[in-house]
């Protein structure tokens, strides 16, 4: 039906509606201007009817919301038209309601039976599993052409509880989980207390119990990541949610993978037998051999670092035999030398130069990894500010990576980037079906775009449902980016994994307060570097970080030993190997309650002392010189561009290492990370010499 206004009106009220019609669910209101539909969703059902001296109009009103409700008027109609408009609209708003109360009532009682049974499920409910169920009421309201809002207004009371799970939906299933978690920390009270030692503090045992789709356990220097790990597959295996062989565990090193293996035996024994243990380069290898008919060979150069430069030498010396190879090396050497050669007269007695090798060794490295032709790394390396130098440098190294690859082919042989590269294809492609329901990954920060490429393929798998991802690192202690790790694939964890939870693990048994307030501060200084409150279970009134001078160590080194009553352990850490200091052996035999050793930086990950001194944060020295960046650098580049920021966490590794002392040493007013610790405010102590 529709109604116009009369001539008469129409001349009177041009700017204002002057039209209305029913159509579906629709009221449906026009003007020569514009034209307005209200959906029955949006009118309440009432309608007034207006009698005027002239003509009649019609007044629609919408529901009530905050106090407030709206209403559209038309007028210029005839009297008569009005009721006969009314009494059809009310009737068909009517049917309309009572079509759309007729389908709440089927499909209500099965929603308030979905949420009664996620809050009674014995289980953490995960986001994967919430999404499912709320899409399903998504697709029922939209069958029933309604909306959420709709359905809150015709049931409120009802909608109270059901409406938050789609508005606050990280709330309520945070708090809804927290509920759960509670009831089964008092279930489990007898394992927490002794799969360890010590028992299981309460951010561990949270940790152990989460299982939404993919986890991070952010696990600050030495608050317990192990023991979170161990106690993790005692808790699946013991409730049943895991047999052992649905369990896989990845470490970076055999080394790691041996200790893992060594702590399950020694915590859970028997039962764990069947747990695999693994490192990325086993997992790699034994796809390989489960899909293909021969078994997979490593090459020898892959394996052996000196046998790689001795074929990189051999390399280089048969391309610069031609002379237009020759002449492009000379041209860029000209231009930008590298290891610190350049393109001259005797730029041919460098062809075996170890800087030099060592270099093509990190170029040939990272275009293996990247894997990709040639064009496509031009296309990842266009928009870089050096693009000019870096193509030149990928033309001097391309010719390497395709003769290494021929190399590779001719022999029959993979290498550890072809291997990793060729098991992802073939979990995608189903051609390797894993069964894992579990996995977990141990030291995460460490990872790189190639091997969580693996990860996600198997959680990802063809055959059954998606497994669970459990992975423990700190963003705090990622500093091997050098080795191809990206420490936004930790900090963007939640990104890449949407269906996540991030836990926090928020005591150390390291260090004590003194060190973790410098420390804390310190790395929190990079906003990048996700938040966590670190708390120290060793309290100290006195300040334990010490800036003193280099030339201090020996006199701190007596001190230390005449107050010893014990054999004390003592880190010397460097940031580079040259750092090693000359009177090291002279120390280790002059000091008897002191057990001396030197390492990195980089080498101390994972390791601990009584007591550490940091050697030569020197300008230049700690944090490095930024050096020119290579193929190598720009490929694997974090999107972090904080200042020093991967020498920044270095250092936190460096001041963490302690449990009871850090002294940091330099040279004159010492580098940009001593400075910042002297003059902003850190609780730190200056010394000239000595303790």
């Amino acid at each position: 039906m529709q109604l116009s206004a009369t001539r008469t009106a129409l001349y009177l009220i041009q700017s204002e509606y002057n039209q209305v019609r029913l159509e579906s669910d629709f009221i449906i209101l026009s003007s020569k201007q514009c034209e307005e539909r209200i959906p029955f969703s949006i009118w309440n059902g009432e309608v007034s009817i207006k009698r005027g001296l002239l003509w009649g109009g019609l007044q629609f009103f919408s529901h009530s919301k905050d106090g407030r409700r709206y209403s559209w008027l038309i007028e210029g109609l005839s009297w008569q038209s009005c009721r006969q408009f009314a009494r059809l609209a009310v009737a068909c708003y009517q049917k309309w309601h009572n079509n759309q109360c007729a389908q709440l009532h089927a499909f209500f009682p099965q929603w308030e039976m979905t949420f009664q049974g996620i809050e009674r499920q014995p289980a953490y409910l995960t986001h994967s599993t919430l999404d499912f169920q709320l899409g399903k009421i998504s697709s029922d309201l939209t069958s029933m052409e309604m909306t959420l809002d709709d359905v809150t207004l015709m049931m409120p009371e009802k909608m109270a509880t059901i409406l938050p799970w789609f508005t606050d939906t990280e709330r309520v299933l945070q708090e809804r989980n927290q509920r759960w978690m509670e009831t089964e920390l008092d279930n489990w009270k007898v394992l927490f207390s002794q799969i360890e030692s010590s028992p299981l503090n309460l951010s561990q045992q949270q940790a152990v119990l989460l299982n939404d789709d993919n986890n991070l356990v952010l696990a600050g220097a030495g608050s317990g990541k192990t023991s979170v790990l161990t106690a993790r597959v005692a808790y699946l295996l013991q409730s049943h949610l895991a047999q052992p062989e649905d369990i896989l565990m990845l470490a970076f090193g055999r080394d790691a993978a041996s200790e893992m293996r060594q702590r399950l035996e020694n915590k859970i024994g028997l039962s764990a037998d069947q747990v695999q243990v693994t490192t990325f380069h086993q997992l790699g290898l034994s796809i390989l051999n489960h899909v293909e008919a021969s078994p997979v060979t490593l090459s020898p150069l892959a394996t052996d670092e000196n046998l790689k430069a001795a074929w990189c030498i051999e390399w280089l010396k048969k391309h610069w035999s031609s002379p237009t190879a020759f002449k492009r090396w000379q041209k860029h050497l000209n231009n930008w030398p590298i290891a610190y050669i350049s393109g001259d007269d005797e730029l041919q007695s460098h062809v075996e130069n170890p800087k030099l090798i060592d270099w093509i060794k990190k170029q040939l490295n990272q275009l293996s990894t990247f894997g990709g032709t040639k064009k496509s790394i031009q296309e990842k390396l266009v928009s870089h500010a050096d693009y000019t130098r870096l193509n030149s440098e990928l033309a001097l190294v391309w010719p390497c990576y395709q003769a290494w690859r021929e190399k590779l082919d001719e022999e029959g042989h993979i290498d550890f980037n072809i291997m990793i590269s060729k098991a992802i294809d073939y979990v995608v492609k189903g051609k390797y079906q894993p069964s894992w329901k579990y996995i977990m990954i141990d030291e995460y920060q460490d990872i790189s775009p190639q091997r969580l490429g693996l990860v996600e393929a198997l959680c990802n798998r063809c055959d059954g449902p998606n497994c669970v991802l459990f992975a423990v690192g700190d963003d705090w202690q990622s500093i091997y980016e050098f080795a191809g790790a990206d420490v936004d694939l930790t900090t963007g964890f939640t990104k890449r994994f949407p269906h996540s939870t991030i836990h926090k693990l928020n005591t150390t048994y390291r260090f004590n307060n003194q060190i973790g307030e410098v420390a804390n501060q310190f790395i929190q200084r990079n906003p990048a570097q996700l938040e966590k409150a670190l708390q120290s279970v060793k309290l100290k009134k006195s300040k334990s970080v010490t800036l003193s001078a280099s030339n201090s160590i020996e006199k701190i080194l007596d001190e230390l030993n005449r107050k010893a009553k014990s054999i004390q352990s003592i880190l010397l850490l460097g940031r580079n190997h040259y750092h090693k200091p000359e009177l090291l052996s002279q120390w280790q035999k002059q000091f008897a309650l002191l057990s001396i050793t030197f390492m990195t930086c980089h080498a101390s990950k994972g390791r601990e002392a009584d007591y550490v001194i940091i050697l030569s944060v020197d300008e230049g020295q700690f944090p490095s010189r930024v050096k020119t960046l290579h193929i190598d650098g720009a490929l694997t580049q974090s999107g972090d561009t904080f200042p020093y920021a991967e020498e920044r966490r270095l250092f936190y590794v460096a001041l963490t290492r302690a449990k009871k002392h850090v002294w940091v040493t330099y040279s004159g007013s010492g580098s940009s990370f001593v400075r910042e610790l002297k003059d902003e405010n850190y609780p730190v102590l200056i010394r000239k010499r000595g303790v």
